[in-house]
């Protein structure tokens, strides 16, 4: 699991979410072992890497009631996984990223990404000025909001680049990159901040986004 600072998905498993896996792989039995299986890191990292439970959360009416960490969670992960991304921890903190961003308050504008800080500008003034730990947030912020606006929205991208002749989608992508990069070379971040999966994350972005252009285009309703 991440540091409790850093957005994360599995840290915000419901009851429902276990309810939902114990459904899928005992058929509602096994109840105590499946309990320990929830709890233990590594066997609820192999459960959730089972094919059938993406087939459960895509087919199954009971999947509606599961918590958006788990949903994105098992999404991120399987998307991932088709790409050759393997680290689960990548995984857990995309799932939280997009958890936290989809469907919150119009009144956030780091959080609504379709009518949030969609310029880069916008991040780039507030970086260059800012210090110390607070620049490192801002790295974080920066690199969460346009792997979200290219993983999740590249249609209004382009629609914006044909339009107006803003920035296209390598543009963002390689801002992006060098976000989460310099929040990882970042001397003054936060004691035990994951890093290296932030410069990770950095290196492996742009099969990390055409993932979320998957999930996007497959499995969540985003709207026009």
């Amino acid at each position: 699991m991440l540091e409790e600072w850093i957005v994360a998905s599995r840290d915000h498993f419901t009851g429902a979410d276990f309810e939902f896996i114990n459904a899928v792989l005992s058929g509602g039995g096994n109840r105590v072992c499946m309990a320990k299986l929830w709890e233990d890191p590594d066997a609820l990292r192999e459960m959730l890497d089972l094919k059938e439970v993406l087939r459960g959360l895509l087919d199954s009416p009971s999947a509606l009631r599961v918590s958006p960490d788990f949903y994105f969670y098992v999404l991120v992960r399987h998307a991932f996984l088709q790409a050759g991304i393997t680290d689960a921890d990548m995984a857990d903190y995309v799932g939280g990223v997009l958890a936290k961003r989809i469907g919150v308050c119009a009144n956030d504008p780091l959080q609504d990404v379709a009518r949030g800080y969609t310029h880069a500008s916008d991040f780039l003034a507030i970086i260059s000025s800012a210090q110390g730990r607070m620049k490192f947030q801002l790295q974080v912020a920066a690199g969460n909001q346009f792997m979200v606006l290219t993983g999740l929205f590249p249609a209004f991208i382009k629609k914006r680049n044909e339009r107006s002749g803003a920035p296209d989608l390598a543009f963002y992508e390689s801002f992006a990159q060098r976000a989460f990069q310099g929040a990882a070379d970042n001397p003054r971040a936060p004691g035990k901040t994951p890093r290296k999966l932030l410069g990770a994350l950095a290196e492996v972005l742009p099969s990390a986004r055409k993932s979320l252009n998957r999930v996007a285009e497959e499995f969540v309703f985003l709207g026009d």
